[in-house]
């Protein structure tokens, strides 16, 4: 992996990401795709520094080989209708089978969490509604009973209710759930950045609204912002920098998922397979984790076959430019420093650019180190804690804070100097200070060629090193008395805080 250490001017990538598309004979129908299916025929700050990262939501390498359960994934077509809508493909008794088998190592939890091989809950009478019939009221069903007696009332397949509640909240093979897993099961009505809402709050709740959600998000009719037979560019994250992939949905089943899961996963979210991918904002899981499981657990959605990959993940509009000198494609840092400007870490300069490679200079980056730390409460000395810090200045009360909590102590002549660039060396004793100077024993040998015993803060950069916060150069040197620029301190605060 490439470190922050190197200033990149730009980016030209070797792989062009095309969505790869079902055969025309695998297909679904969606001529009917208004109408509601029926019966069988129908998923900082704690460290804050030098780590190496890569650009993401842009095209990426592909892995030569398919992550268990990813073969055959296109982000087009997540799971035919057929599949979607078999309300009869478990019975209650498998269900519960199925939950005892994946919730083997599960046990209950002191909290009064159950997993849910144990739970039981009482069901409510529902009337019937355009997508889903009625349902009796039921006293102590187990989850079985009451996934089967929603799948079959709203015609949902049963899997995918079971998926459903591991692509969420990873209820199915949880070893010890939690009271708030219960009571947001199916992610319904839990938009991301908000809290839930609570008319909808409990298990039962969340099954029967998250299920009949599903019939109600694929009705063409309703209007909703995904639907079949249609191309979007629908974006990687929540994040609009992360920049959109071009998808078209090809049935009811697929647009019902986006319309659920509104996101697409980038490449590095399919080769990671089951995984998360490090430090990535860009990364979602959901409809990459609803193919997967649902493969894993009852063979493909789609019937595509598993040795079909690679697969690319889609590539579509490209994000607006955060600042006028910062451009997706010019800088590898895009993703880092358009962040750094959606959470208010840094607005810039007033004539609308954020200037990348120029050094990041000392006042600058007390005021980053305050922002990244929630701007703490805080009232700054009537007399400056250094001399050539007037109390007038425009970043005084971030400059004393770090001061007040011992980030800096300034220079032995009283200075703090806050228009000199700040070197590597010194923002590596910023931020072992800043993590409350962790207990560290230095190797006998220094990870980085040119940082020997003259170094004086070599404690503070092997820590660093360590931590993998930083990787150095390539020729393995630090270079501990180069400035830091703007756009390696962008790539700093955003993995760092992401950890």
């Amino acid at each position: 992996m490439m470190g922050v250490d190197q200033t990149w001017g730009s980016l030209t990538s070797e792989i062009t990401m095309v969505p790869l598309t079902p055969a025309a004979s695998t297909l679904p129908s969606t001529a009917s795709a208004a109408a509601r299916p029926s019966g069988p025929a129908l998923l900082l700050l704690a460290l804050l520094l030098l780590a190496g990262t890569v650009l993401v939501g842009a095209p990426a390498a592909r892995a030569e080989t398919p992550p268990a359960g990813l073969g055959g994934f296109s982000p087009g077509f997540l799971i035919t209708d057929t599949r979607m809508f078999d309300a009869d493909s478990m019975t209650r008794p498998q269900v519960d089978a199925f939950l005892d088998e994946q919730g083997a190592r599960c046990t209950d939890g002191s909290d009064g969490a159950d997993c849910l091989k144990n739970l039981t809950a009482d069901s409510p009478e529902r009337p019937a509604t355009t997508y889903c019939a009625a349902i009796p009221a039921v006293s102590g069903a187990t989850v079985g009973r009451i996934i089967t007696d929603v799948a079959r009332a709203c015609d949902v397949n049963p899997q995918v209710i079971l998926v459903m509640l591991q692509k969420e909240q990873g209820l199915i093979t949880s070893r010890n759930a939690t009271p708030r897993q219960l009571e947001q099961a199916m992610g319904f009505r839990c938009p991301d950045f908000a809290a839930c809402d609570p008319t909808f709050s409990g298990f039962v709740h969340q099954i029967y609204h998250g299920t009949s959600r599903l019939q109600e998000y694929g009705d063409a009719a309703r209007g909703f912002r995904y639907q079949a037979g249609r191309t979007y560019d629908i974006q990687y994250s929540p994040y609009p920098f992360c920049g959109y992939g071009e998808v078209r949905i090809f049935n009811r089943a697929t647009a019902a998922l986006y319309n659920y899961t509104p996101f697409t996963p980038t490449q590095a979210s399919l080769d990671a397979g089951a995984a998360p991918v490090s430090d990535d904002v860009c990364a979602t899981y959901g409809n990459r984790n609803f193919f997967r499981n649902f493969s894993l657990w009852f063979g493909s959605p789609t019937g595509t076959p598993e040795s079909r990959w690679p697969i690319s993940a889609p590539w579509g509009r490209d994000p607006a430019a955060p600042f006028d000198d910062v451009r997706y494609g010019d800088l590898i840092f895009f993703t880092e420093i358009a962040w750094l400007k959606h959470t208010g870490l840094s607005n810039g300069c007033p004539d609308g650019t954020y200037r990348p490679f120029a050094p990041m200079k000392r006042d600058a980056m007390a005021a980053f180190l305050y922002r990244a730390a929630g701007e703490p409460a805080f009232t700054p000395p009537a007399t400056s804690p250094f001399k050539d810090v007037p109390t007038s200045m425009i970043f005084f009360k971030e400059i004393a804070w770090a001061e007040s909590v011992g980030i800096t102590d300034g220079w032995p002549d009283g200075t703090y100097r806050p228009f000199e660039p700040i070197k590597r060396d010194a923002m590596a004793a910023f931020m072992y200070r800043y993590a409350g100077e962790p207990d560290f024993t230095p190797p006998s040998r220094s990870p980085f060629v040119d940082v020997d015993s003259s170094v004086i803060f070599r404690t503070e950069i092997a820590w660093a090193e360590s931590e993998d916060i930083t990787n150095g150069w390539p020729d393995g040197t630090y270079r501990p008395y180069q400035p830091i620029l703007r756009d390696a301190m962008a790539a700093f605060i955003y993995r760092m805080t992401l950890d």
